[in-house]
């Protein structure tokens, strides 16, 4: 045979075949082409494929050993640059495909058992379970293991946005009340900046200027690490340091064993995931109030915020997030939008109109 081959199609009754020589010399045939030019696409794609192998080439070598998705998943996860938490989400997106077809080789996922997979799903999970799929077999494509990605075939909706769980300013109270001075006034505090939690549980007392009411998140404490940036670029920045959240720190008991401004009991950082279980929630209980998460108290401050009539640009800002993230959260909190641009236009008219010495309609 010579060293290299153009294969062959042919007809065979009303549907068309391929022949080609395989890598070890024999040959090879695959019908049931319904036209000629699928049929030349496939056997040009085998024989470039063999060219590949007889030249050492790694990927081509690799997919000849094709891995099980259960494989790549693996090697998906450990090149994945990003957080702990943010991996140890991946890998949890990844376990309902991991259980379909952990051990099955990742060229034989199908995009019809994708999308007949994607329906027997939790309805607001779908969406993060079929992303992560996506994911894999595009790394997989990246790799010159696959020639597509069948996940980008199946239709994945973004789920309904929920809207943000919030607490009033006499609920935030009532918590605190419960919780006593020490963790109440974190509460408080937390719901007045928008902070998130992993910002205000790394706050040191010199991180607050009280002569100019400031306060300033230079490092976030996550994952029971302190880290010196943020979730996001913006996320350490500084923000304004409202009366009742300066109030608030008024009320923290003194401490000297620790730089913190809300320490655990023992004065090293508060473990929030034992906050919750063993302060928060029974407290949101004493207050007869339904539960929410103390996300909640950032989503708050969004709220009252928008209400005050901070716009969304600075909103973005004050809470160290995106425009676009603002708006798809709490745009919806924005019923008289309309209205306020309306009247901020019509006074600027105005006021251009009167500097200018021209009447102007009313």
């Amino acid at each position: 045979m010579p060293a290299s081959q153009r294969g062959s199609v042919v007809k065979r009754g009303k549907r068309w075949a391929a022949r080609w020589y395989d890598d070890s010399d024999t040959r090879r045939f695959q019908g049931g082409f319904d036209t000629r030019t699928a049929a030349r696409e496939f056997v040009d794609s085998k024989v470039e494929e063999v060219a590949a192998l007889r030249r050492g080439d790694p990927s081509a070598i690799r997919r000849q050993e094709m891995p099980t998705f259960d494989e790549l998943a693996d090697e998906y996860v450990a090149q994945h640059a990003g957080e702990a938490n943010t991996i140890k989400s991946l890998r949890g997106w990844l376990q309902p495909s991991r259980r379909k077809w952990g051990p099955l080789r990742v060229d034989r996922i199908v995009a019809s058992e994708i999308a007949l997979w994607r329906r027997t799903l939790p309805e607001r999970a779908a969406w993060h379970y079929t992303r992560a799929l996506r994911q894999a077999l595009a790394y997989g494509v990246r790799t010159r293991l696959l020639d597509d990605n069948a996940a980008r075939q199946v239709t994945n909706p973004v789920p309904k946005r929920r809207e943000a769980q919030v607490f009033t300013p006499e609920e935030v109270d009532r918590i605190a009340d419960e919780l006593g001075p020490e963790f109440g006034a974190a509460v408080v505090f937390a719901a007045w900046t928008g902070l998130r939690p992993s910002e205000w549980l790394g706050l040191e007392r010199g991180d607050v200027d009280r002569a100019r009411r400031l306060v300033t998140i230079r490092r976030v404490y996550a994952d029971g690490k302190v880290k010196l940036y943020g979730k996001q670029a913006g996320s350490l920045r500084t923000v304004p340091l409202p009366l009742r959240a300066a109030q608030a720190l008024d009320e923290l008991p003194a401490r000297l064993d620790t730089r913190l401004l809300f320490p655990g009991r023992s004065g090293g950082f508060l473990n929030l995931a034992n906050f919750r279980v063993l302060d928060w929630k029974p407290a949101i209980r004493a207050a007869g109030l339904e539960y929410r998460p103390p996300y909640a108290l950032r989503h708050s401050y969004a709220s009252w915020s928008i209400a005050a009539g901070v716009g969304l640009f600075e909103l973005s800002r004050l809470m160290g997030t995106s425009v676009d993230q603002i708006d798809k959260s709490y745009g919806h909190l924005l019923p008289d939008a309309l209205d306020r641009a309306r009247a901020a236009l019509d006074a600027f008219d105005q006021n251009v109109g009167d500097r200018l010495g021209t009447e102007w309609a009313p």
